[in-house]
């Protein structure tokens, strides 16, 4: 059987590689605030196993106590392959770092950045004597390479998550059964963040109108299709352990 952690699943690109995932054989354990109850009734009619776990990551002890839970509910004998896929993500705070709230700062990185590295070492710790396929893939963000008036947290945050994936794989590649982790940006997707963006200030983020133009134009890809994308490369041979790379290039 295949077995799929999948984080902020509530909606998005997070509910969407869920819905991907949904067949007959997988076992998915999803995670957010709140259930996603249209998932789980998915799920259930379809014959897909799948463990839903109200979780908020923002919080350290709670994504420790996730973790325990999750793990609990795994057997290693009935494990074919594996994949934990860290999404759940936030943009927020949005504006020039000297007016940014301190808690929300730590919110950010708690969410972007503590809990995938929290979830990251469970999953490598629990699985390291299983020889099958693992992968760990981290949804970044083209932020990571380019710095946006505004986002320093996120632009930071997506940028430690790559070199995170890249230290992580050069650790790997000396264990006994390594896992993959790759880390893909997914472009301009139309989700609650994006209009969360476009909701900006234009004095606390000054390429608002950029982002405004090409939703209005169509440009932004749609979330199933950049879920379609992830899914295929999970177990891409194709796609080596410490790539950090974008959706755009692997469509090609």
């Amino acid at each position: 059987m295949s077995h799929y952690i999948i984080t902020g699943t509530s909606r998005g690109i997070g509910e969407a590689i869920a819905y991907q995932l949904l067949q007959p054989g997988n076992t998915l354990y999803c995670t957010s605030r709140s259930t996603n109850k249209e998932l789980v009734e998915r799920a259930l009619s379809n014959g897909t196993a799948i463990f839903y776990f109200n979780t908020d990551l923002s919080d350290p002890k709670a994504v420790t106590e996730f973790a325990n839970q999750l793990w609990s509910k795994i057997s290693s004998e009935k494990v074919k392959r594996i994949a934990l896929i860290n999404n759940a993500g936030m943009i927020a705070p949005i504006g020039p770092i000297e007016g940014n709230d301190p808690a929300k700062l730590a919110e950010h990185f708690h969410l972007n950045l503590l809990a995938p590295m929290i979830l990251s070492s469970a999953f490598l710790h629990q699985t390291s004597t299983w020889n099958i396929p693992k992968t760990i893939l981290n949804i970044s963000s083209g932020a990571a390479n380019s710095p946006y008036f505004g986002w320093s947290a996120y632009c930071s945050s997506k940028a430690a998550i790559d070199m995170f994936t890249r230290t992580v794989a050069l650790e790997q590649s000396s264990s006994a059964y390594p896992a993959k982790i790759i880390s893909i940006a997914p472009g301009i997707v139309e989700t609650a963040m994006q209009t969360e963006i476009r909701g900006a200030n234009q004095k606390d983020f000054h390429d608002l109108a950029m982002f405004v133009k090409l939703h209005e134009e169509g440009q932004l890809s749609s979330p199933k299709n950049v879920a379609d994308t992830i899914v295929k490369a999970l177990f891409e041979d194709a796609i080596v352990s410490g790539s950090t790379t974008d959706f755009w290039h692997l469509k090609k």
